[in-house]
C-alpha cells in the first residue's frame, strides 16, 4: 500500500496580496496536495486543504478544535 496522501509547503514568501479591499505585504506559503484517488475523493481532499491553510492562518483556531 502507497500513501493516500502528501501534503508539500513551500517557503514563506513576503509578496505584494490584496486584504481588506487594499494591497499590502503579505506573508505568503503555496499548499500543494497529492492524493491517491482510489482512497480519497476530491472533494475531501480541497476540503482538507482548506482546513490546513485555515489554520494556518489563524493557529488560534486550532485551540476551539480541541
Amino acid at each position: 500500500p502507497g500513501e493516500a496522501g502528501i501534503l508539500a509547503l513551500g517557503a514563506v514568501r513576503r509578496m505584494p496580496w490584496e486584504h481588506e479591499g487594499a494591497i499590502a505585504l503579505r506573508s505568503v506559503v503555496t499548499l500543494s496536495l497529492s492524493f491517491d484517488h482510489r482512497v480519497v475523493d476530491g472533494e475531501q481532499a480541497a476540503s482538507f486543504l482548506r482546513d490546513v491553510g485555515a489554520l494556518l492562518a489563524d493557529p488560534a483556531r486550532a485551540m476551539l478544535l480541541a
